[in-house]
């Protein structure tokens, strides 16, 4: 009787051990973690460079870690903030052993167009405006809500959202917002940093490079040209996905500036305070700001199931 009821009680023990174990791994970050970043105000910045200079490395720094699930992690995410008293400025910095910067680029191969299995490297900042439980649980309540977007109609938050192939080298992240489904993540009122470069059928780019020496620079206007009815041009060759330019409206409220160097990528995000836009979530010095972050390597994921994210963070604005 006593060996049967030893092994009784050890059997319990490990059920109960084990669902223990179950519920922590099946937590989402934000339970796991307290994320706090302070954002002390300086003078005006003159300049916007992506670089850990004299301005950045004496600020209260965060480094968090992200995850795809509750077992595969991300990268560890390095942050840094301030602000001038009109603008805020946000730092992030990462590891990526690889720079993608090119996303599904035309080909020209064996005399017909196809795309590159290429993608690009991209880093988005989460703003809680008003969505529920975004302040504990983070985007968690946002992009993995059924298919992306708030609970009600009532709730919305901001997107900062950068690309590396669309306008992020460029000096530009593309401002977007989520509300409720079905609109879910949306973009801003006004046009992107880059427009689609394909013909009317889809099945070939609408626009080529101007001549060879261009196709070092960045792919604008001013470095393209329609494509020839009869281009077939000798040897590889390839051309950018989208064309780029300078955004309008709110959609182009957030300037950046973006650097990969040494197997890593420093972002830096530059929008006002207050953009006075409906669209745009407000800071105010002397007031908490929840963010969060996610973080994508080489994908053109929508959902949450290859990019890894972090928990809620609060950001404190000292006046």
């Amino acid at each position: 009787m006593f060996r049967i009821v030893s092994v009784l009680s050890l059997l319990a023990a490990i059920v109960t051990a084990t669902v223990a174990i179950l519920a922590q791994d099946n937590q989402d970050p934000p339970a796991r973690q307290s994320l706090e970043l302070t954002v002390n105000k300086v003078e005006a910045i003159k300049e916007l460079k992506a670089e850990l200079n004299d301005t950045w490395k004496g600020l209260p720094a965060l480094t968090f870690p992200t995850r795809k699930d509750p077992k595969t992690f991300g990268p560890d995410v390095e942050l840094r903030a301030l602000h001038d008293g009109e603008s805020i400025y946000i730092m992030a910095r990462w590891k990526d052993d690889t720079k993608s910067t090119t996303k599904k680029a035309w080909e020209w191969k064996e005399g017909k167009w196809t795309k590159s299995e290429g993608d690009e490297d991209r880093i988005a900042i989460a703003i809680n405006g008003t969505a529920k439980d975004f302040d504990t649980k983070g985007c968690a309540v946002l992009c993995h809500y059924g298919d992306m977007g708030t609970a009600s109609e009532q709730e919305h938050a901001d997107l900062w959202h950068w690309k590396a192939a669309r306008g992020g080298l460029n000096g530009f992240a593309d401002d977007q917002n989520f509300s409720q489904e079905p609109e879910g993540r949306k973009d801003d009122e006004g046009n992107s940093a880059y427009a689609t470069n394909a013909n009317e059928g889809g099945d070939a780019p609408k626009w080529v490079w101007k001549d060879d020496a261009d196709r070092k620079s960045s792919f604008t206007e001013d470095a393209s040209t329609d494509l020839p009815e009869e281009f077939k041009p000798e040897g590889s060759y390839s051309v950018p996905s989208y064309r780029l330019r300078t955004p309008e409206g709110s959609r182009g409220d957030i300037e950046t500036a973006a650097e990969y160097k040494d197997g890593w990528w420093t972002v830096v995000f530059k929008r006002k305070l207050d953009t006075g836009h409906s669209d745009d979530a407000a800071f105010k010095a002397g007031e908490d700001t929840h963010i969060a972050i996610a973080v994508f390597d080489n994908t053109g994921a929508k959902t949450g199931k290859e990019h890894a994210k972090s928990g809620a963070i609060k950001m404190k604005l000292n006046p």
